[in-house]
């Protein structure tokens, strides 16, 4: 009897399952998340992040590292890594069409490689603990059936919901096709088939093991505010609309005045809409929008006597004509806020959200670190994994 959990499998595996890029076949196939229930069947939840975001790769210790020099490793069928009884090969990660001269010399496409089979490591640790959690303790006969049953599910999940959506965004009329256009950008049915389940079962695995909640207490808000003041402080900030005419717009000066004093005229003494007069007549920014301007914050305006007026002029009022480089305009200041530090209060929202989200981050990748601590790896660079051991020694 398999755990069942609550997650929007169909909803949230098409949309990841898409970002795989597979025409691209780029490092790290299976990039994304994809939740699934022990069960594997569609449900609702919201999907946690991607494996890659809680994996920790030291890029400045990898290029302190030496070398490897070209021939020495980089055929797409060398393996680079033994995670339990999966071994990785250096064409699991990359298009062996890609292994060029050019590119094996290259230092960058080392470290590239090697950050992305960091992310391919921890998935397959998560990925095989999830299988250990649904046979543990069963005798042999009932853990092959719970592994075949599994796997099974997936691979319909995969075929009836993943596929078809697949075809789709390749353009493809038949699975035949897809496969043909598969195997033509350097991956195959079989490869994408075998990502899809790891990624999944590797998702679940974080899922059960994590708490989906952490407790925020409330001096831990206190101190994350005391901590950060500067990031509580809210610029002055202002919304206006603005009707412009630019000597660019007209022969000469005067022209631009006329017709500046002419838009002034319609809206204050003719009673016409701002807006309208703004769609019809202005030549400046934002004049296809009524010349509205959402909040804006001192200097992110061009025209310094723009920004001094809409943070001087009395709100709800035409400005006298302006003049700046760019030609004559009129504003008026629809609101306006001075400038003030939140309060505690204020900010216990938005500071709240953000320690959950760090904490959650954290019981990510200290999950991450207990599964591979538990797990027998051997690697090409065991110093990029921690408690690793050097793959020459099984080689």
């Amino acid at each position: 009897m398999f755990r069942s959990s609550s997650l929007s499998l169909l909803t949230v595996a098409l949309v990841v399952f898409g970002s795989l890029a597979i025409l691209a076949a780029p490092l790290g196939r299976a990039q994304g998340p994809i939740p699934v229930s022990t069960e594997v069947t569609p449900s609702d939840a919201e999907a946690v992040g991607p494996i890659e975001t809680y994996v920790d790769f030291d890029s400045e210790r990898a290029i302190q590292s030496q070398a490897i020099p070209l021939g020495e490793l980089f055929e797409a069928g060398r393996v680079i890594a033994v995670v339990g009884e999966e071994r990785v090969l250096v064409g699991d990660l990359i298009d062996p069409r890609k292994l060029t001269p050019e590119v094996l010399a290259s230092r960058e496409f080392e470290l590239m490689l090697r950050k992305a089979l960091a992310a391919s490591v921890a998935r397959k640790c998560l990925s095989q603990h999830f299988i250990q959690m649904q046979t543990s303790g069963k005798p042999k006969k009932e853990r092959d059936d719970i592994r075949s049953k599994v796997k099974t599910k997936t691979v319909e999940i995969f075929r009836t919901q993943i596929m078809p959506e697949q075809l789709k965004r390749a353009k493809c009329e038949t699975e035949l096709e897809f496969i043909d256009m598969l195997e033509k950008s350097g991956t195959s049915l079989h490869a994408l088939m075998r990502d899809f389940s790891e990624q999944m079962w590797a998702e679940q695995a974080l899922r059960e093991g994590v708490p989906e909640k952490p407790n925020v207490w409330l001096f831990e808000l206190r101190d994350y505010y005391d901590e950060h003041p500067e990031q509580w402080d809210r610029a002055a900030r202002v919304k206006f609309r603005i009707l412009s005419a630019l000597f660019k717009t007209y022969p000469t000066r005067d022209a631009a005045y006329m017709e500046i004093a002419a838009m002034g005229n319609e809206v204050f003494l003719g009673g016409a809409s701002f807006d309208a007069v703004a769609i019809k007549r202005s030549s400046g920014f934002n004049a296809s929008n009524g010349g509205n301007f959402d909040w804006t914050t001192r200097g992110a305006l061009k025209s310094k006597v723009i920004e001094d007026a809409v943070f001087s002029i009395e709100k709800n009022a035409l400005s006298p004509i302006l003049e700046d480089s760019e030609g004559y305009h009129i504003v008026e200041v629809l609101e306006r806020e001075d400038e003030y530090r939140m309060s505690f209060a204020q900010a216990q929202s938005e500071i709240r959200e953000t320690l959950l989200k760090n904490k959650q981050e954290q019981q990510r990748k200290d999950y991450i670190q207990k599964i591979r601590e538990n797990t027998s790896i051997w690697t090409r660079w065991p110093e990029d994994i921690p408690g690793s051991l050097d793959i020459a020694t099984i080689q």
